[in-house]
């Protein structure tokens, strides 16, 4: 898998190519665009009495999101060439496999690199997906389970009651809670009621037979 800032075209190509460089100590590209365009701002008599036009402008021209464009590549098995991921990507009859890396990675890039940052060392590799593999046949929901836990995160997952059987056989260790809402109707406060259903964990080796 790849991860890329790829410029757009137009005048930003050049600053956004600096910016990407970590190594560099200055940048009169980027330097230079952004100077210009807050010039244009400021000199802009239109924009002088109209503070909404004014923010407009500043967005159009100052959203460095603007600029770039975030892609995503794969390389699919047993293949050299990258393919992007994006809806054609999704609707392609790859492996569950590789549509999980595809979906999930991205998404853990960001606390990813967070964690690299922090000061302890014991800092938790935690996230949470709600309606955890709603959408997803069981093969890709046990793919998707075991990218997460190979990518070093523990994760909290909530799913209606029963879908936990679709990762059964995904080789991460698991624990499944049924959360009951408390069943009073006197319009106070009352804290739902937690209760561990299950724990399991099939070794790798054999989840062919519990499919």
């Amino acid at each position: 898998m790849e991860v890329d800032i790829e410029p757009l075209p137009g005048s930003a190509v050049d600053a956004v190519h600096e910016a990407c460089d970590l190594q560099l100590k200055e940048r009169p590209a980027l330097t230079a665009l952004v100077k210009n365009r807050i010039d244009r701002l400021v000199n802009d008599p239109d924009l002088a009495s109209d503070t909404g036009a004014f923010m407009d402008a500043a967005v159009d021209l100052l959203d460095t999101r603007l600029w770039s464009e975030f892609k995503i590549y794969i390389y699919r098995r047993y293949s050299d060439s990258r393919e992007p991921v994006n809806d054609a990507f999704v609707q392609s009859g790859g492996s569950g496999a590789e549509k999980a890396q595809a979906m999930v990675l991205p998404l853990l890039l960001v606390p990813k690199m967070r964690l690299r940052q922090a000061s302890k060392a014991d800092a938790p590799h935690l996230v949470m997906f709600d309606e955890f593999a709603d959408k997803l046949d069981p093969e890709t929901a046990r793919a998707f389970a075991q990218t997460i836990d190979r990518f070093g995160f523990n994760f909290i997952a909530t799913m209606p009651a029963g879908a936990q059987t679709k990762i059964l056989a995904d080789g991460v260790a698991n624990r499944a809670y049924e959360v009951l809402a408390p069943d009073r109707s006197d319009g106070k406060f009352h804290a739902n009621q937690v209760h561990e259903v299950m724990q399991w964990r099939i070794p790798e080796g054999l989840e062919a037979d519990y499919e």
